[in-house]
């Protein structure tokens, strides 16, 4: 037996793209990229109906969740090249650039990876409070670009 999903692939396009595209944008500060990254998500998403269409779920908090995780394993793809491509190629964020190879470490870690600061911290073998002020530090920079 089929079962009825209340919300389509097609469906979720239609209502959360263009939101679903300016967050993706927020984070990736490129077009081309955040429409690639657009594309890729949807294609994708056939598989994860069953989360999006669970009994109270938020569709669009559903769809943000899964957005940043598409985004998160895409970044880690992409740790086989150099710091400073990293910066250049793949976020276009000029902020990242602006932040110390240590800031921008847990910065990414936490942001994109969805590390807590006590997980960063110990596999840093690092205090907390080094790394949360790394990470104050990081998010002083964005809000000056802001």
């Amino acid at each position: 037996m089929t079962k009825q999903y209340p919300h389509s692939v097609h469906e979720l396009y239609d209502k959360y793209s263009g939101m679903l595209f300016g967050y993706i944008y927020e984070i990736v500060k490129d077009t081309r990229l955040a429409e690639q990254h657009l594309i890729s998500f949807y294609s994708n998403l056939k598989e994860y109906l069953d989360e999006i269409n669970a009994d109270g779920a938020n569709t669009w908090c559903q769809l943000q969740r899964l957005a940043k995780r598409h985004l998160s394993a895409s970044f880690i793809n992409t740790t086989a090249q150099t710091e400073s491509e990293l910066v250049t190629n793949y976020t276009g964020n000029k902020c990242l650039g602006m932040m110390t190879s240590e800031q921008r470490h847990v910065f990414c870690n936490i942001y994109y990876h969805g590390k807590t600061v006590a997980e960063l911290a110990y596999s840093l073998n690092k205090p907390e409070d080094i790394v949360r002020k790394h990470l104050k530090d990081a998010f002083t920079i964005l809000k000056q670009r802001a």
